[in-house]
């Protein structure tokens, strides 16, 4: 049986500690918390948990071998993780982990020195319509995906706050200190098409201050176009097997003035050759965490959908497919006398989706620990452990950290920019 991980979170609000307290406290066995002060506003909060003064606290009550769980600003993410590793403690660091690819860089080489993990909290892979889309762009045993090729993906985090509510995020500046939008949501979504598709050709960006309220550098508005090479031929369960089309195209994005209720905000916009898929509305993850659920408390609930109080247009997706055919799908050959070829038939529906799994995140995080331990008794490396396990770690995020610079430079310069 493995065995626990002692874990210490280093927060600034008080709502982020209360989302990863959830899920800390439903894969834990309860704990007594060491001797400290604690501040009167958290103790009230969290009475079964002690606050302690400061990070030099953390390390030197946590276990060798602790979890040290980062949600500050994110301009600390990347000196509280550093010192965590170079301190003999894994970490599970809020994104951005950093804000330069050089920092990122650095925490990769201490995991590999140090033989740490160090998670990036990128929750936004186990929503359950992220989860819903890989399972339609998975092919089966005995057929092909339900989308086939995809052809244009878009994904968006819009919201309606036509007055900035103030607070760091809106206040710092982008380049120095991760303040904005684009560092902010768009962590999520570039994560989410980088774990999709891999690294784009080029990318075009724009970005700004829509609302022209607090910073101007500080952004309420982006939006990337991902550029993908060209298809290889489409597969004979595609229409038009065995022809080369143009290459993906990604279009991520978010706004201040989206003029949507938030059940109707527009999420994903799926294209392939086979079939298509849209969902609006948000994962039910977050105001489940807000109205203080927990995996344990609500076991059969949570992640899910309520049919009674979500409305059809955020509970279900609509499904796009081609209907089964029989027929060859191939080109006609050029200057053939064939008949023009029939177009493709399509069904339309409306789909459940899959149940929300931020768990599995904790979950990943603390297999990854105890697979170092298994692997450091056995003489093994923890290197190659992790990379085995680790679905959330910090090498993953090198490529996000890249993306989102290119971005902000593609606006600057106002033209397309290579991927090299």
């Amino acid at each position: 049986m493995p065995t626990s991980v002692h874990c210490r979170s280093v927060c600034r609000k008080n709502r982020r500690a209360t989302f990863r307290k959830a899920f800390r406290k439903s894969i834990q066995r309860p704990r007594t918390s060491a001797n400290a002060s604690s501040s009167p506003d958290a103790s009230k909060l969290f009475p079964d948990v002690t606050i302690l003064p400061d990070f030099d606290s953390v390390l030197t009550t946590l276990p060798k071998n602790g979890l040290i769980i980062v949600t500050t600003t994110n301009d600390t993410h990347f000196p509280f993780a550093k010192r965590a590793l170079e301190s003999g403690f894994n970490v599970l660091v809020e994104k951005p982990v950093a804000t330069n690819e050089s920092d990122v860089q650095t925490l990769i080489d201490l995991q590999t020195k140090t033989g740490k993990l160090c998670a990036v909290y990128q929750n936004r892979r186990f929503d359950g319509d992220f989860l819903t889309i890989q399972s339609l762009l998975a092919d089966k045993e005995t057929e092909p995906s339900a989308l086939g090729v995809p052809t244009y993906f878009e994904s968006r985090f819009d919201r309606f706050r036509p007055y900035a509510k103030g607070g760091w995020r809106e206040e710092v500046d982008p380049d120095t200190q991760g303040g904005g939008m684009l560092w902010d949501l768009g962590s999520h979504l570039i994560d989410q098409a980088l774990f999709l598709f891999g690294p784009p050709e080029s990318v075009t960006g724009f970005v700004r201050n829509q609302r022209n309220q607090g910073p101007n550098a500080v952004d309420d508005d982006w939006m990337a176009i991902l550029n993908y090479p060209e298809a290889a031929p489409l597969p004979p369960s595609s229409p038009a097997s065995g022809s080369k089309i143009g290459g993906l195209r990604v279009n991520l994005g978010a706004t201040c003035l989206s003029s949507h209720v938030d059940a109707e905000q527009p999420r994903f916009r799926v294209e392939g050759t086979r079939g298509s898929y849209e969902k609006r509305g948000t994962d039910p993850q977050e105001n489940q965490l807000k109205l203080g659920w927990t995996p344990s408390s609500h076991p059969e609930e949570f992640g899910v959908y309520s049919e009674k109080s979500d409305p059809d247009t955020v509970r279900l997706g609509r499904l796009t497919t081609m209907v089964r055919s029989d027929e060859d799908l191939s080109l006609p050959t050029p200057g053939s006398a064939a008949a023009a070829p029939k177009q493709p038939q399509l069904s339309v529906a409306s789909i459940p989706t899959l149940p929300g799994r931020y768990i599995d995140l904790f979950g990943n995080v603390a297999a990854s620990i105890h697979a170092v331990q298994q692997a450091e008794l056995a003489g093994g490396s923890a290197a190659e452990a992790l990379s085995k396990v680790s679905l959330v770690g910090v090498e993953r995020t090198l490529n996000a950290v890249k993306l989102i610079k290119l971005i902000r430079e593609s606006s600057k310069q106002g033209k397309t920019l290579q991927w090299v």
